[in-house]
């Protein structure tokens, strides 16, 4: 099988722009589109975002646009834009050197805890449980996910599975983890939610530490909706501690605005 290519447009280059922004629309809410940062480290000016709005509002199917996480001086630019927050995540990160975390690793090494990497023909499974577990609006299609497994210099995608045949594995959660040379990254964490809370989730966490430590990364940053309890609940209790910055998610009506 194989997936789509997401299309990332470039657009926003107001006077004094350092970074267009990309933009594109959702998989499956045509009256969603997304918006990103070409460079998280750079806090968009307000010509920039409004360039964005401009450009969208000239495309009648797009009603809302939202922005990917961003940190709270970038957050506080789009607001000043008109964009009000549509979700506030929790950033979390794990010391990959700490006691917790190695013991973990290797605790579950010796289970030989059954997981498998994902390969084209499992993505559109992916995204049938993305899509399950956060919503339509929320949810990933398979090549929406593929795109997130690309968004930095190393990364794998694995999955929980049960053996449906001798030859068939049915999946039934996965992990899509991210390295760079100074962080890893818990990307994305979807369980069937008619199978959560069986420790897929925990398993699929502690397999990503243990690939991110084979990297030689000192640490790994994650963040989930500051609601979502049992995403938290799951983090903590594998070693990873709070931050205090919080992310947010920041969307706008693109023609009410108007």
């Amino acid at each position: 099988m194989k997936v789509r290519q997401i299309s990332w447009s470039p657009v926003g280059s107001g006077p004094g722009s350092r970074r267009p922004m990309l933009v594109r629309r959702a998989a499956y809410q045509p009256s969603l589109a997304y918006v990103r940062l070409a460079d998280d480290s750079v806090v968009p000016s307000l010509e920039d975002i409004r360039s964005v709005v401009d450009t969208l509002r000239g495309d009648r199917r797009v009603e809302t646009l939202r922005t990917s996480a961003l940190f709270p001086r970038s957050a506080d630019r789009f607001a000043a834009a008109g964009f009000t927050a549509a979700d506030t995540l929790c950033l979390l990160r794990a010391d990959l050197a700490s006691r917790s975390i190695l013991d973990a690793v290797t605790a579950q090494r010796r289970a030989r805890v059954r997981i498998a990497t994902m390969r084209r023909w499992n993505y559109e499974a992916a995204g049938r449980i993305d899509r399950a577990a956060f919503g339509p609006s929320w949810g990933h299609d398979a090549a929406e996910l593929d795109d997130i497994r690309h968004a930095t210099p190393l990364h794998r995608a694995r999955f929980r599975y049960d053996q449906g045949s001798m030859i068939t594995r049915e999946l039934r959660a996965f992990a899509i983890a991210g390295a760079s040379s100074e962080h890893g990254y818990l990307q994305r964490l979807s369980v069937d939610p008619a199978l959560q809370r069986q420790g897929d989730g925990r398993a699929l966490t502690v397999d990503a530490l243990g690939w991110m430590t084979r990297q030689r990364v000192p640490d790994c940053l994650v963040n989930t909706s500051v609601d979502n309890e049992s995403a938290l609940g799951l983090y903590e209790s594998v070693g990873f501690v709070p931050l205090r910055d919080q992310l947010s998610v920041m969307q706008l009506d693109v023609h009410r605005a108007a």
